[in-house]
């Protein structure tokens, strides 16, 4: 079986530069709360929002107290909801190289997760050679080109999921204009009502997938 490594493209921008050093971050959902907890967040919210939808929970402002509460122990609530693991298998990693050897230029995590998903957490491949000069800073934004393999990740996450007997590919769309990016790639706005109000209202927040 396809591990979900195998998505990773390494070998298109490993040869782009002299030193590529990789760093991986997690490979289950306790060490991904550890270093990543914002993905746990996320990707349990999304969990939730298909459980709403496909009726698995009846109550869907049940998580209200978890959201109120900042989000602690939201991972757990949604195991307990769904009587099962949310989350099934993990791959966070990074890659640092000579350009800055702090601060990463490849980031991947992918998680296989409820309803039938690999569930692109974050994506990342950033040429640091190439900066953007002419646009304003972005707060969290590395404002570099990208090394224009996207396509190839795809391609590469859409074979791992089918050997895996994954359904579909989604993510959430974390900030303004990613939206028209992911939806030049395949993907589409999530079919619950959540993602439809948010796509409709901010265009942030909301979920995306394709099916394979």
């Amino acid at each position: 079986m396809a591990e979900l490594c195998d998505a990773v493209p390494r070998g298109r921008f490993i040869p782009m530069f002299d030193d590529v050093r990789e760093e991986i971050v997690a490979t289950d959902i306790d060490a991904l709360e550890a270093h990543r907890p914002n993905d746990v967040v996320g990707v349990s919210l999304y969990v939730w929002d298909e459980m709403v939808h496909r009726g698995v929970t009846k109550e869907p402002f049940k998580i209200s107290p978890i959201i109120n509460g900042g989000m602690v122990g939201i991972y757990d609530f949604v195991r307990k909801e769904l009587g099962r693991e949310p989350v099934t298998d993990v791959y966070s990693t990074r890659f640092f190289n000579e350009i800055d050897p702090t601060m990463s230029f490849v980031d991947v995590t992918l998680l296989q997760c409820f309803p039938d998903d690999i569930h692109i957490a974050d994506v990342e491949f950033a040429d640091n050679r190439r900066p953007i000069d002419d646009t304003p800073p972005v707060k969290g934004a590395r404002n570099y080109h990208g090394l224009n393999i996207f396509d190839d990740f795809l391609e590469r996450l859409k074979g791992v999921a089918r050997d895996r007997g994954a359904g579909r590919l989604s993510l959430m769309v974390g900030g303004p204009g990613l939206y028209e990016v992911f939806a030049r790639h395949g993907f589409k706005v999530g079919d619950s009502a959540m993602a439809q109000m948010a796509f409709q209202t901010t265009r942030v927040g909301f979920s995306m997938y394709q099916d394979i």
